[in-house]
């Protein structure tokens, strides 16, 4: 399935605020490579956990730790490393720089190229959306609820995005999202949290 435009504002995101490890980013410099690693490497782990739970016969005496009793931080540019590892095999989202604020919010920019002419048509094939948001998260879900969205220097309303996203899908045949809709985080992962400079992943 290819990627809807929701990935150009929410999604963008919520894929960059931990959609799922084990892509592969060799075209990625071996610098952004290295930082993106830990947290790569963790999600993984944070998955294989969850995907199989230690057996209680191997530990008698050992207790598995309560979904959501355990956490990692990460800095801001582990993420934006990350980011750019996840978005190299993305057809529409090119770039995304994520700003981490206190509360679950995130500003960011996000660079975009539509490419075909059937959705460059709907806005610039080429551009820049800037974002201010929060983020909420539980039970191993995230959603976005959009603060203020900017393509270019021109403020649009989150809704258009939503009339674009519907335009977009069904040109690609997928099932249109919103971005205020609920989406998963990698399998293990409970919620997230926000500090200035840090996202701090519970599981």
């Amino acid at each position: 399935m290819r990627t809807n435009v929701f990935r150009l504002t929410a999604g963008a995101a919520c894929a960059v605020l931990l959609a799922a490890a084990a892509l592969l980013f060799a075209q990625v410099p071996p610098e952004v490579r290295a930082k993106a690693a830990p947290l790569f490497d963790a999600l993984a782990k944070i998955e294989l956990e969850a995907a199989h739970p230690p057996q209680a016969a191997a530990a008698p005496n050992s207790r598995r730790p309560e979904p959501g009793s355990r956490s990692l931080t990460f800095s801001e540019d582990e993420l934006n490393a990350y980011a750019a590892c996840r978005l190299e095999s993305e057809p529409f989202v090119k770039s995304a720089v994520l700003k981490l604020l206190a509360g679950n919010k995130v500003e960011g920019r996000i660079g975009i190229d539509l490419g075909k002419p059937q959705a460059s048509g709907l806005v610039p094939q080429k551009q820049d959306l800037l974002f201010a948001a929060r983020f909420e998260t539980k039970d191993g879900r995230i959603r976005i609820d959009m603060d203020r969205l900017y393509l270019g220097t021109q403020e649009i309303s989150p809704a258009f995005i939503d009339l674009v996203i519907g335009i977009v899908s069904g040109l690609e045949g997928v099932k249109a999202t919103t971005l205020k809709d609920w989406y998963d985080l990698p399998r293990g992962v409970q919620r997230l949290e926000s500090r200035p400079g840090q996202v701090v992943v519970i599981y």
